[in-house]
């Protein structure tokens, strides 16, 4: 078949589609198979199909009645699942004022080619293999070998062929960055080979900070200016904290370990200090006597006493002592308790409330329960103005 005459095309002109399958890798070995073997071989639009087991070039050539002219090259590439495919490069002219130049290829015609033959380069690739179809000299063919190899990066596989070399060239190939952390289950300097599977682990490392609260404790002080039953705060306490940095290894996004890396105090507590009162309350007896059986007397439903109507209320006297006070009613001398059963006291007096217009505070007063002592008064007086009410823990 004679040299065809071609002019640059739409064709040739168009942008390298960007290689999803094989990169060029240049051999110098032909293998031969010795079993039956599917060949394609691809001349411009025309693709023919054989099965042979003497796939050898010029074999395959002779029975598919393709001729080679001068300058014509072959694109050669055997596959791991026991297919080759042969590419017929066709030499052409250059349009040019000057001259007519024949040439036997260019970028565009290689992968133009393999286009057609259903294989796409990038256009790194076709520059490399034109550049060696280029330098065969009087040999016509070029030889690529291509092996399916699988890569599970993070869990997602893909399945491709990818060009002989090492298998760090293959990861390239197919746009597998590898990080500095990553876990790879092979060596990444060996040579690719058919049915290689490839794992690749993502390991990301994320450093933690916690901060927990150290308590504080309280400290109890003896305290002589206060009583056995009263306490005071001297120093308010307050929570310390500590300061934890673990580093977290994920491996494909799962936590797989945990490292504590420091472990610091970064606020002392302070311990709170309660003053604890050590001073005993003075003992006062007092002798007094109850009438009667001690309780108020009842009659019909209603309490007298040698005063008139009693009632009794059971309110914090806090304030009414206080008052007392300001009178001059001592806590030496009036000291505020509780009687056995249950009268509030002033001193040796039952504290009781009443008609300040009839009885004035400070006024003593008989009561079915002894002496009383009037400090406070209240709204029963309105209505009976003669009424005692004694203060009770009842």
């Amino acid at each position: 078949m004679k040299n065809q005459k071609k002019t640059h095309s739409a064709g040739f002109k168009k942008a390298v589609t960007i290689a999803v399958l094989g990169g060029v890798c240049l051999t110098a070995a032909v293998s031969v198979g010795s079993l039956s073997r599917t060949v394609t071989v691809t001349d411009g639009n025309e693709t023919i199909k054989i099965n042979t087991i003497t796939p050898d070039t010029q074999s395959v050539l002779s029975r598919t009645g393709i001729e080679l002219g001068e300058n014509d090259k072959l694109v050669r590439t055997d596959d791991d699942k026991k297919g080759v495919n042969i590419s017929v490069i066709r030499a052409f002219d250059v349009d040019n004022e000057e001259k007519n130049e024949t040439s036997a290829l260019n970028e565009a015609s290689v992968a133009d080619a393999m286009l057609s033959a259903g294989m796409t380069l990038s256009n790194n690739e076709s520059r490399s293999l034109a550049e060696a179809l280029e330098s065969t000299g009087s040999d016509t063919e070029v030889k690529l070998s291509r092996y399916e190899i699988t890569v599970d990066v993070r869990g997602e596989k893909i399945t491709k062929y990818v060009p002989a070399g090492t298998i760090k060239g293959a990861l390239d190939f197919l746009g597998v960055e590898l990080a500095d952390n990553d876990i790879v289950n092979v060596d990444v300097n060996k040579s690719v080979q058919a049915g290689l599977e490839v794992e690749i682990k993502r390991v990301e490392y994320k450093t933690v900070t916690d901060y927990q609260s150290i308590s504080y404790d309280t400290v109890y002080k003896d305290s002589d200016e206060l009583y056995t039953d009263e306490t005071e705060t001297e120093v308010e306490g307050s929570n310390g904290q500590r300061m934890i940095v673990t580093k977290e290894k994920y491996v494909n996004g799962e936590l797989v370990s945990e490292e504590e890396i420091k472990n610091e105090v970064t606020k002392e507590p302070v311990d709170a200090v309660v003053l604890k009162g050590t001073k005993e309350h003075e003992t006062i007896s007092y002798d007094y006597t109850y009438p009667g059986d001690g309780h108020l007397t009842n009659m019909s439903g209603i309490y007298y006493g040698p005063s008139g109507l009693e009632t009794y209320y059971n309110l914090p006297m806090d304030g009414i002592v206080s008052v007392m006070r300001g009178m001059g009613y001592s806590e030496s001398e009036y000291p505020y308790w509780v009687r056995d059963d249950g009268c509030k006291m002033l001193g040796s007096y039952i504290m009781v409330a009443a008609d300040f217009g009839i009885r004035p505070r400070g006024s003593i007063v008989p009561t079915s329960l002894g002496a009383g002592i009037v400090c406070d008064t209240g709204g029963f007086i309105y209505n009976n103005p003669y009424q005692l009410d004694i203060a009770t823990t009842w």
